[in-house]
């Protein structure tokens, strides 16, 4: 996702029209558009004012790091559905994301052990033709 696109999707996240945001950080309308558009960069004083009025984190903002405490546009879209879920709904996903995050780590789990288990057997047979080398 480009900063133009993280923008405007905090922006509506937020809840803000583009006036309200532009006000805001001091702009006019016309040059915040052109930050979502793309034709225009803010300065540094800008994008920190942009970070404080939308609550978002600098490096998601800039597209440093989408695991910084900020997450990727799909997992947006999905925070933004289970919030609108009622607590039936949000106890319903959690149960099934709990259930889906025990199988995924116990089979990575089980994957592990069996590349150890691999390895270990690869070892011994090495050392087996070493000795037998060994003996000749």
């Amino acid at each position: 996702m480009t900063f133009s696109e993280r923008l405007l999707f905090a922006r509506k996240e937020k809840g803000l029209t583009q006036e309200q945001l532009a006000e805001a950080i001091g702009v006019a309308k016309s040059t915040y558009t052109g930050y979502e558009k793309g034709n225009r960069e803010p300065d540094l004083f800008k994008i920190k004012k942009l970070i404080e009025v939308l609550g978002v984190s600098s490096s998601w903002l800039l597209g440093l790091d989408d695991n910084d405490g900020g997450v990727s546009l799909p997992e947006w879209k999905m925070l933004k559905k289970y919030r609108a879920l009622d607590e039936r709904g949000k106890a319903a996903v959690d149960a099934t994301l709990e259930r889906e995050y025990v199988e995924s780590t116990r089979f990575s789990a089980v994957a592990a052990d069996a590349a150890e288990t691999v390895r270990t057997v690869a070892d011994a047979v090495e050392l087996e033709k070493h000795r037998a080398g060994a003996k000749k």
